[in-house]
């Protein structure tokens, strides 16, 4: 996951692509990534109607 992580998910969370959200239950770390509005708007994919949008504020 590591290189994963470094490799694909950082760049495009550095480009605004993708938002990370962090937290600890029950002594593990759990991570969300999230599209934002930009990667909407930016690219078009045939994968995006896979799943249905979530608002995270």
């Amino acid at each position: 996951m590591a290189a994963f992580s470094s490799c694909v998910l950082r760049p495009l969370e550095w480009a605004g692509l993708l938002v990370q959200t962090r937290e600890e239950r029950e002594g593990k770390h759990v991570h969300h990534v999230f599209k934002t509005q930009l990667w909407r708007s930016a690219l078009k994919l045939d994968t995006d109607d896979m799943l249905q949008p979530v608002s995270v504020q």
